[in-house]
């Protein structure tokens, strides 16, 4: 499978993900080099202000080895499978910069092997991009459920932007539908998040030399509104309490779509 196929597939894949706005950052990597992080022009992010700011939005691959009922790439789904390597995406997001198609990259991905191996690849892209071709541009990287504390929070020395989705509005709900996560583990990796946040500020705040920039536009989650029959209260008592928590930036909330060989439990199932 050539680049341009994988791309058809893997950006197909990624539209599920509404998790997809700069917040209007300013650009936060100093010095020269490539991107930015405003600017318009594949993935519409609108700004608070009204900007719009284009993304490259992709997974990394759509291969899971994870089963959660209402994913399109789970592992008992029949759909078309592909996988970038990690120079490919770097090469793309160069290349769609260059052409100002874009102002940075939105990358998540389907679980293969491991999380932790996963989570390693996603930071190995953004790495190559910020250090080994000095991309300033935007970028947003989704963690992986159940990666390590240390990765998740390495993660954030690259990118502008992390998410952790919490996926569904109640711990029930995400044991019903996806068993193979832990709601624990996820709200644990927010925490690892801001903690790390916190400690880069604090040394900013003791007048450090050499305090690197860490996730500077902070952390977003999303969780699949309509999947289950959880009342509002409780989607908005989930909401206020990882805005609290975690100091969030934004919740975002994703209608859920039904899909082909879907889950019995899933809404639209019995009606067709």
């Amino acid at each position: 499978m050539d680049v341009q196929e994988k791309l058809s597939v893997l950006a197909d894949a990624a539209k599920y993900d509404a998790s997809c706005s700069s917040s209007g950052s300013k650009k936060t990597r100093p010095g020269k080099g490539l991107g930015s992080t405003e600017g318009g022009g594949i993935c519409h992010s609108y700004t608070p202000d009204g900007r719009c700011i284009s993304l490259l939005k992709i997974l990394l691959t759509n291969h899971c080895i994870f089963d959660c009922k209402y994913c399109i790439n789970r592992v008992s789904s029949d759909v078309k499978r592909a996988r970038f390597t990690v120079d490919e995406v770097v090469k793309l997001t160069l290349d769609f910069y260059r052409r100002n198609y874009i102002e940075g990259l939105f990358l998540s991905s389907g679980i293969i092997r491991d999380s932790d191996y996963t989570m390693e690849q996603l930071i190995e892209v953004a790495r190559v991009l910020r250090q080994d071709h000095s991309f300033r541009g935007y970028i947003h990287l989704k963690t992986i459920p159940g990666a390590a504390d240390e990765l998740v929070q390495k993660a954030g020395l690259y990118a502008d932007r992390l998410s952790v989705n919490i996926e569904l509005p109640t711990p029930a709900d995400l044991q019903k539908l996806a068993p193979e996560k832990n709601r624990p583990q996820l709200e644990n990796n927010m925490q690892q998040i801001e903690v790390k946040a916190q400690e880069i500020k604090e040394d900013r705040k003791k007048g450090l030399k050499s305090v690197p920039v860490y996730a500077p536009v902070g952390q977003s989650t999303q969780m699949i509104i309509g999947a289950m029959p959880t009342s509002d209260r409780e989607i908005l008592l989930t909401s206020t309490t990882l805005y609290s928590k975690f100091r969030l930036r934004r919740v975002y909330y994703s209608a859920f779509s039904p899909i082909p060989h879907a889950d019995a439990r899933l809404p639209g199932k019995s009606r067709r």
